[in-house]
């Protein structure tokens, strides 16, 4: 049986309605919503709530963007390799699906992120579609993936600490 993947060119940034993260209160799992504001801009407003502790917080909109540049050049460069693991790059926080796989870091946003890594590591064929717009372009989750997760040899690992976070949601 062949098992076949098709990049639709998803974006990690179609996972981020709902990032699951340590909550910085209590170290359970909390969630970073994504929370449309009540003005007329198409901007939007991350929020961290947490069920166990009732902890929240709401991003400024003032530092938004130096933040997310700030962390994300941490978490694929100085960062990777700490302690905290892989950080969110709204808030800073650590992300709850996150686990060593294969010398690297396996993470995911949330359970639909999890499910598209699944489906594509497990994936013997694996079919780019341009996209209506674009036509044939890199920007797509799939086409950006790290090499190591596209391994053959490193498959049965990977879907294994992928089954490993799926447990802990």
């Amino acid at each position: 049986m062949v098992i076949r993947f098709r990049d639709y060119s998803k974006r990690l940034s179609d996972f981020e309605q709902e990032i699951l993260i340590r909550c910085p209160q209590c170290d359970s799992i909390a969630k970073i919503l994504t929370v449309n504001s009540e003005q007329s801009s198409p901007s939007s407003i991350k929020r961290i709530i947490c069920q166990h502790c009732t902890y929240t917080k709401q991003q400024s909109n003032v530092a938004k963007g130096k933040l997310a540049l700030q962390l994300w050049q941490n978490n694929y460069m100085a960062q990777r390799n700490s302690s905290y693991g892989i950080l969110d790059h709204f808030f800073g926080l650590p992300l709850w699906l996150q686990t060593s796989c294969c010398g690297h870091v396996l993470w995911a946003y949330n359970e639909a992120h999890l499910n598209f890594l699944e489906s594509y590591v497990q994936s013997k064929l694996r079919e780019r579609l341009p996209d209506d717009t674009l036509g044939w372009h890199n920007g797509s989750l799939a086409s950006r993936l790290p090499r190591w997760i596209k391994l053959t040899q490193h498959r049965e690992k990977v879907l294994q600490k992928i089954q490993q976070l799926k447990h802990r949601l």
